[in-house]
């Protein structure tokens, strides 16, 4: 008897980011939402939308930290527009039903990634059952956070095994000590923050979540590269040393 399975294609993900009118969803709503889908054998699509909720109970705090005053662009007698990114050709307006449409082609099957994932979740997971609908994403998120701590426990276990010394888990600790700064721990995996403009953006925060991911989930260029793509980055490093010298 045969014990070969066939082998299931890996899930799509969405790299998620909600800007949101306050931090409790029992009283606030998602104004601005933004979803980057990859699927095996396919660029990543961004997708980006705006909707019009109501403010009568908006954290002004919340507001002025996501700039939703400069930059909310839904028309008049509009619900909701579809903003224009690299993946779109140009902005549209989305009436509700189109919206939840959308979404739920993108989301259903995939797995949410994100900045704290649960807390986008959860606006999302209010969005879809005001429309009637229940959604069908993963039902385990990836925090790039949480990612990030294992991936440096991660080092701290092997350089444990490698040099007989424990001390790789105390410099884990003495980074970590101050608790689980997003920010910091970007930067430790080799990626910038989003810049003022960028942050609390619901794109700039997907994109910054995705290269997070990528950094710590993906071999560096280097190593993956063919013996052409190493002759060209070369040339291309010898080039920028000849640049600076002159």
């Amino acid at each position: 008897m045969s014990t070969n399975r066939t082998a299931k294609p890996p899930r799509p993900l969405a790299f998620v980011d909600c800007e949101t009118t306050g931090l409790d969803v029992d009283h606030h709503d998602a104004w601005e939402i933004a979803v980057i889908h990859r699927r095996p054998g396919h660029p990543d699509a961004e997708y980006l939308w705006q909707i019009r909720v109501s403010l009568a109970e908006a954290d002004p705090d919340a507001l002025d930290i996501s700039g939703y005053h400069k930059r909310f662009a839904v028309p008049e007698g509009e619900w909701a527009i579809q903003i224009a990114t690299d993946s779109m050709p140009a902005d549209r307006p989305t009436p509700p039903g189109q919206l939840m449409v959308d979404l739920m082609g993108i989301l259903d099957g995939s797995v949410l990634v994100g900045s704290n994932p649960a807390f986008d979740e959860r606006f999302l997971t209010k969005l879809f059952r005001q429309a009637g609908v229940t959604p069908a994403w993963h039902y385990r998120t990836r925090d790039i956070a949480t990612l990030a701590v294992g991936h440096l426990y991660g080092q701290a276990y092997t350089l444990t095994k490698q040099q007989c010394d424990a001390e790789p888990y105390a410099r884990a600790d003495r980074l970590l000590e101050n608790g689980w700064r997003s920010y910091e721990l970007s930067r430790l995996m080799g990626v910038e923050p989003p810049k003022k403009g960028e942050a609390h953006t619901a794109l700039g925060d997907a994109r910054w979540a995705r290269d997070v991911y990528d950094a710590i989930t993906k071999a560096d260029a280097f190593y993956t590269a063919t013996d052409e793509q190493l002759a060209e980055m070369a040339g291309q490093a010898l080039s920028r040393t000849r640049g600076d010298a002159a």
